[in-house]
């Protein structure tokens, strides 16, 4: 479900002077954001290829928009607040409104149903489904570097670190995440990849909603195997519109238009980031990151079935970075380019679909050293190379109102080049399993893989009762880049009850396959051959009740089952480091199965200038390896997160704050001196760190400046409270205490913070 908030203002000028006839019906919904308009709809209900069909005689907002729609058969209702909605025209008597919503009249078809057990929408904070929230509430989070993506991290069931964009979804990988934009799917989008993936490369000014798939989502995503990050792209209006954005940590510019019959549509948005500037002003010597981003697209509708558009989004890096006591140096630079083309198809007796045909290029250099006393030593160089060509088409078949056919297919043909060198001598080792077990490495590395992947779904959506609705779905995929590769089924089935207008019960179960993509291999660490698919199987039970018009509850059981988990390399104690592959705590885990599982409990609150929301996990995300259980690094076990969000007429102010039990680490000592030093380490990851806590604040001003737009001035600190969390730990061999006399040889092992406050102060110019 979709949805576009806005003020509710009078638009009987801008409707009497606008010819609508033959204008998509989104592009309509556009305009009168641009003007103010507030309306709630959903996206497979208001669909890309309706049109405008006859010119409207109403002048009056709600009127008009009545007027254009009822040929299509929506209705407009009352919404939340002062809002609208959109409605598919009952077929019977209503039975139930969306949370929140006035109770009559309410939506009685397929359309207004969300049923997929995990999904959330994400606007200012984590909505509970089928709300969805927009751009607009983006806005007004309280993230460093005005980062969309960051936004994730304040959902149930969501783990990461303060300095990356990274997440993990219920317990899995950053890797196990399908992150796509305008349904084509982004390799690894952050800037400052190798360097914890500091920010996204998704630009907020080109993003419309984000939907978040924690679990349990259709067969229409696959290929990945714990949750799905789906990011819409801005709509643009009719008449020319643009934003421009100054702050600590970026400054860009969006613009976009149509044509007077609307028939034609373009975008276009850049960014650069600002963090060498802020660098260089304050002497920083962590180095020079620098990052920008473009987006741009054309699109023609040549008649009522057909719209074409041609899209590119390209991201550049060029870092210089080390680490605060400048032992590690490295330069690197990234350049990420997808070009694609879209056609969406539509027809007025219930067919519709879309194709999609792109190219991905991916290009990376990498070199560096290190000379860490009392650690380590080494260099590296790495060069990779990848094209990706993709075609994907989905389309669907409504079979009357309580029932919808979807099919999809996806080809991939991927290509790819590593070249790989390093050289590594550590002063130290780790007695742990997986660890470099020689006090000197070398390694040279060249690869040229390629491989293809083939992809197909097929799901019935369905109401056979007024109070039930059911998924169930099918997926098949095939890989060729691992020995054996091979084929995998993937069903899922997701069904939900409503006993009563306001309480849904849903409960969900499936299987959800993951093959290495090209880019995947970790060279870096020893790997030169793909691993086979892993399977999670995804059970989930969730029931959400409206406690009142303002307040809905969600409570959510999840358990998933790993079978084959790929193997992976970490730090076993410090993850903040400019160069992982060259440190003696690296080391390899190979699970033989894995398990994560968790309950949710959240509640939000959403009436008249207030919104807030309180959510808290209960989780646990273990690796068996040889019949004993190990906690993941990221395992976050007590989860709390809340926040508080005001909007008046000028003024608007956020608050956010979260909990959780301190990071997973592990207890070493060490054990000799004799030949090559030796540390022992106790069962990985049975100790925590110090419990994290974090309040962050955004307050913003907003200006009217008549024919010129909107100005909006920013204020955003993050942990206003100055706590130094701990993220992780760092170590090294020393012989001298704090004063500087000679000691016997210790291992020092010291707590490292995470971020400290940052302030950001901004500008955001809507034209």
């Amino acid at each position: 479900m979709k949805k576009l908030a806005f003020l509710l203002v009078p638009l009987t000028s801008a409707a009497a002077a606008a010819d609508y006839r033959g204008a998509p019906i989104e592009a309509v919904l556009e305009g009168l954001r641009a003007d103010g308009f507030e309306v709630l709809y959903s996206s497979d209900l208001v669909k890309p290829w309706m049109r405008v069909e006859q010119e409207p005689r109403a002048t009056e907002a709600r009127a008009l928009l009545a007027e254009i729609l009822a040929p299509h058969g929506i209705v407009v209702a009352g919404g939340p607040g002062d809002t609208v909605m959109l409605v598919r025209t009952p077929a019977r008597a209503p039975r139930h409104a969306a949370p929140g919503s006035p109770r009559s009249p309410a939506p009685a078809p397929i359309e207004a149903v969300v049923v997929s057990a995990s999904h959330y929408q994400f606007g200012d904070e984590p909505s509970l489904p089928p709300v969805v929230l927009g751009s607009a509430e983006l806005e007004s989070l309280p993230d460093i570097g005005e980062d969309p993506v960051r936004a994730i991290g304040r959902l149930p069931g969501v783990a990461g670190q303060d300095f990356t964009s990274r997440y993990h979804l219920r317990g899995g990988t950053d890797e196990e995440t399908l992150i796509r934009y305008d349904d084509l799917r982004l390799y690894n989008p952050y800037h400052l990849k190798d360097f914890f993936g500091v920010f996204s490369s998704i630009d907020p000014a080109i993003v419309s909603d984000v939907r978040i798939y924690t679990g349990g989502f259709p067969v229409a995503f696959g290929d990945r195997s714990s949750g799905v990050v789906d990011i819409a792209p801005r709509l643009a209006g009719r008449e020319f519109q643009g934003e421009a954005v100054a702050s600590f940590f970026s400054v860009g510019a969006s613009f976009d238009g149509a044509t007077g019959d609307g028939a034609t549509d373009w975008a276009f948005a850049a960014r650069r980031g600002n963090m060498d500037l802020f660098f260089d002003q304050v002497d920083s010597p962590l180095g020079e990151p620098e990052y920008h981003d473009l987006y741009g697209r054309l699109g023609h509708r040549f008649n009522d079935w057909l719209a074409v558009s041609a899209n590119a989004l390209v991201f550049n890096d060029e870092i210089l970075a080390f680490d605060s006591d400048q032992e590690e140096e490295a330069a690197a630079t990234y350049r990420d380019q997808y070009y694609w083309l879209r056609a969406d198809l539509g027809a007025p007796d219930g067919l519709g679909g879309r194709v999609l045909a792109g190219q991905t290029q991916l290009q990376s250099e990498r070199t560096g050293s290190a000379d860490l006393p009392g650690v380590g030593s080494g260099s590296l160089a790495d060069d990779r190379r990848f094209t990706i060509n993709a075609i994907q088409a989905d389309g669907w078949w409504r079979l009357g109102a309580r029932s919808l056919l979807q099919a999809g297919l996806e080809w991939r043909d991927q290509q790819g080049r590593y070249d790989y060198a390093d050289q590594a001598e550590f002063e130290l080792l780790f007695l742990t399993p997986g660890a470099p077990t020689e006090p000197s490495r070398t390694r040279e590395i060249h690869l040229r893989p390629s491989g293809r992947q083939v992809g197909a779904y097929l799901n019935w959506r369905f109401e056979p009762v007024a109070t039930i609705a059911a998924d169930m779905g099918i997926r098949w995929d095939r890989e060729t880049l691992s020995d054996p590769g091979g084929s995998r089924w993937s069903p899922r089935a997701v069904l939900m009850w409503q006993p009563r207008e306001d309480t849904r019960l849903r409960l969900g179960w499936g299987r959800y396959d993951q093959a290495q993509s090209i880019h995947e291999l970790q060279v870096s660490d020893g790997q030169v051959e793909y691993q086979p698919a892993q399977r999670a199987t995804h059970l989930v039970a969730s029931v959400e009740h409206d406690l009142t018009d303002a307040v809905t509850l969600r409570a959510e059981l999840y358990r998933k089952d790993y079978e084959h988990p790929f193997g992976r390399y970490e730090n076993l104690l410090n993850t903040l480091v400019v160069l992982p592959e060259l440190k003696p705590d690296r080391i390899l885990i190979a699970p033989d199965e894995s398990l994560a599982e968790g309950a949710e409990v959240s509640l939000r609150y959403e009436k008249d200038a207030f919104s807030g929301w309180f959510a808290y996990t209960h989780s646990r995300v273990v690796d068996r390896i040889d019949g004993e259980r190990f906690h993941r690094s990221w395992d976050q076990r007590d989860y709390t997160s809340g926040g508080l969000s005001w909007r008046g007429r000028r003024w608007e102010a956020s608050l956010a704050a979260s909990w959780h039990r301190g990071w997973p680490t592990t207890a070493v000592e060490l054990v000799t001196l004799e030949d090559v030093p030796l540390v022992a380490a106790e069962k990985r990851n049975a100790e925590n760190l110090s419990d994290y806590a974090r309040i962050d604040l955004r307050v913003a001003r907003r200006f009217d400046i008549g024919a010129a737009g909107e100005l909006t001035a920013f204020l955003e600190v993050s942990n206003v409270t100055k706590r130094s969390n701990d993220c992780c730990v760092e170590y090294e061999l020393e012989d001298e205490d704090d004063s500087g006399e000679e000691v016997p040889v210790f291992l020092d092992v010291e707590p490292r913070p995470s971020l400290p406050l940052i302030p950001s102060l901004g500008v955001l110019w809507k034209f």
